[in-house]
């Protein structure tokens, strides 16, 4: 039987929009009003007069209509968790729906802390919507391969780049329910430095002996109806196989000779596939397995994607995070492994762009070393200019290493994976005034203050100047009158669950292999959070004296700030970031 705290629906912003958009088409066919075109739209600004809208453009009612749909909305919502209160109308909006405030507060509040669920599992249903993308119709746990082939040394920022994109992408992928193994070709010392930096700790398939999975391959190449020539080659006295640029599968290929030269025709195999044929690149044209006597790098690319997907128990899906300029190789691959290995699962691929410096007056570029070295001493410099010669000791390190890697995921992270990456690479504790390099010294900042806050608070009810929490059923958040508290909670927290899905919801392209995962999702909404929360912050004073009228609204406060630290310090975990408890 399923944890029952997974079986725990969370209160959701957009099956709220769902709900309010079925109740009004539903009530449209009674009237016989045409429905087709309605859209119910989440409210960005000016919601003291309406949470949800239903433009004038696409739904034009006369007053009784409004008045019948108004009823049998607030009607047909009072069991909903979240239940409707006011529904008005204005010269641009057939409907302006707001929700009751209180009882949305406490359900959605009380969903993600009592749960103590992280992040937002999807269901099965919203997992298996669409089980021909899948290639199979059977409502399993599915199991995602993670292929980074171009990690290396991790030395350029393009490799750090797919670094973090790796962390961040494996961690969406957990936090909506998908399992995940993890492939890194050409890993080495320096990578694992990285890795621990990172907080990078994933589960790996482990590697085997690909000197049999190689022989394999070209023994089905040198049988397969796509092969294109079969020429022996001159070279045949050498005893140790030519391989492009991955010296490590020399062990497992040294002792296998006279090759013949294998090509396979790509353009043959996609003209007789109607799947698919039309997304990959028009010059793939031969896929080269071996030559002058020696094997390939996109033999051995495919030998050890091979290999991993062997070592599996399960495989639904590959997911290839490759470099833009390495994606037309990285298409070879793919269609190599597709012609000669039969039940092959479906491969996407996410291409991400180059990361460049914004102000490109150096000759040299900056390698990931010297990149951290100077993002690390910006923020030593900030922090001594904030606190002073106390900024010192292992313990102030720690926590300028968290500060710095921090404001790097979020450099990195900001962009959609294929636009290119502007550093700004000045020198001095302003960042080079770039919004976006001190965006992760802005978010841990507000992380730490709401940590703070709440340490305070502990520490006072230790003192006796302040009586315990109450339990969440005993507040009354009707008290939260303030306009800002209300659009922090509908911004940020009602549809916390909804950003995190939105992320993968297009993992499996419905047409193409090119995958689009949200993964600058997360950094805007923490970056957005943290802006409406310093403003509100700025204003409001929240450990107030111990009044009896003053302590009910102060409650209702920590609850709603207490669930604006959980989405964030959840937010922070999703990008691999231990979230700051200090200022």
């Amino acid at each position: 039987m399923e944890d029952s705290r997974q079986q725990r629906k969370h209160v959701s912003c957009d099956s709220m929009t769902q709900n309010i958009l079925h109740v009004i088409k539903r009530n449209c066919g009674a009237l016989d009003i045409e429905s087709k075109s309605i859209l119910v739209q989440k409210r960005q600004k000016s919601l003291k007069d309406g949470d949800f809208c239903v433009p004038k453009g696409c739904f034009k009612i006369n007053e009784e209509e409004f008045r019948h749909l108004k009823e049998k909305l607030i009607e047909e919502s009072k069991p909903w968790t979240c239940p409707v209160r006011k529904v008005m109308s204005d010269p641009y909006n057939s409907l302006l729906i707001s929700l009751d405030r209180s009882l949305t507060y406490k359900s959605v509040i009380s969903s993600l802390i009592q749960s103590e669920v992280p992040c937002a599992k999807v269901s099965k249903n919203e997992i298996e919507n669409d089980t021909q993308k899948w290639n199979d119709s059977k409502p399993l746990e599915r199991t995602v391969l993670v292929h980074v082939p171009d990690c290396g040394d991790c030395k350029t920022l393009e490799q750090l780049r797919a670094l973090v994109l790796t962390q961040h992408v494996i961690n969406l992928l957990h936090a909506n329910g998908l399992k995940t193994k993890l492939s890194l070709l050409n890993s080495d010392a320096d990578t694992q430095k990285w890795k621990k930096l990172l907080n990078f700790n994933f589960d790996y398939v482990q590697r085997k002996e690909e000197k049999c999975v190689v022989e394999n391959i070209l023994d089905r190449a040198r049988h397969s109806e796509y092969r294109l020539s079969q020429k022996r080659s001159n070279e045949e006295d050498h005893s140790v196989l030519h391989t492009e640029t991955t010296s490590e599968s020399d062990h497992n290929t040294a002792d296998v000779k006279k090759l013949d030269k294998l090509v396979l025709d790509a353009e043959k195999y996609l003209a007789s596939t109607s799947t698919d044929s039309g997304v990959y690149d028009k010059n793939l044209g031969k896929v080269h397995l071996t030559e002058k006597g020696g094997i390939t790098d996109t033999l051995i690319q495919m030998s050890h994607l091979q290999t991993c997907i062997e070592k599996m128990d399960k495989c639904d899906c590959v997911l290839h995070i490759v470099q833009d300029k390495k994606g037309f190789q990285q298409q070879k691959i793919d269609i190599g492994l597709q012609m000669l290995v039969e039940g092959m699962p479906k491969q996407v691929h996410m291409l991400y762009g180059s990361v460049t410096e914004r102000k490109s007056a150096a000759t040299q570029k900056l390698n990931t070393e010297e990149f951290y070295s100077l993002r690390f001493g910006q923020m030593k410099e900030a922090s001594v200019m904030k606190y002073g010669e106390c900024v010192k000791g292992p313990g102030w390190n720690k926590t300028i290493e968290n500060l710095t890697v921090a404001s790097m995921k979020f450099e990195l992270l900001l962009n959609v994976p294929r636009n290119i990456v502007k550093l700004d690479l000045s020198e001095g504790n302003d960042f080079g005034g770039g919004v976006d390099n001190r965006a992760g010294a802005f978010v841990m900042y507000n992380c730490a203050r709401l940590a703070t806050l709440f340490k305070h608070f502990n520490k006072a009810v230790d003192d006796g100047t302040y009586p315990p929490l109450p339990s969440l059923d005993s507040i009354d958040f009707s008290l939260l009158r303030e306009e800002d508290e209300w659009s922090l909670f509908f911004h940020y927290i009602f549809p916390f669950h909804d950003v995190v899905r939105s992320t993968v919801t297009e993992l499996l392209p419905s047409k193409g292999i090119y995958t689009k995962l949200g993964t600058h999702k997360i950094c805007n909404y923490l970056i957005g959070l943290s802006r409406s929360l310093s403003s509100y912050y700025s204003h409001t004073h929240v450990l107030v004296e111990n009044r009896p009228n003053l302590l009910p609204t102060m409650y209702a406060r920590l609850y709603l700030l207490k669930a604006l630290h959980f989405v964030m310090t959840e937010g922070l975990h999703l990008l691999g970031v231990t979230p700051a408890t200090q200022l």
